[in-house]
């Protein structure tokens, strides 16, 4: 299946860059399953928010800081 495979190369993708894989997931499920996509859902966001924030935005979060004082210090 071509979304399971592009799910497997988004997992790698963030192995590669140093992010959890986790952070992706799949599941299958029909329209009239509502209640288990409730379920899936709520299981995947809960797993993501153990994960904890994403380490890309802590760390552009803190270059920016740095850049900020630096402009800061030279005025």
């Amino acid at each position: 299946m071509v979304a399971e495979r592009n799910v497997n190369y988004a997992r790698e993708i963030l192995k590669t860059v140093g992010i959890s894989p986790e952070r992706i997931q799949m599941f299958h499920c029909s329209a009239a399953e509502g209640q288990r996509f409730q379920t899936e859902a709520t299981r995947i966001s809960e797993t993501i928010k153990n994960l904890g924030r994403n380490p890309l935005k802590d760390s552009n979060a803190s270059k920016k800081e740095e850049k900020e004082s630096k402009i800061s210090k030279k005025k």
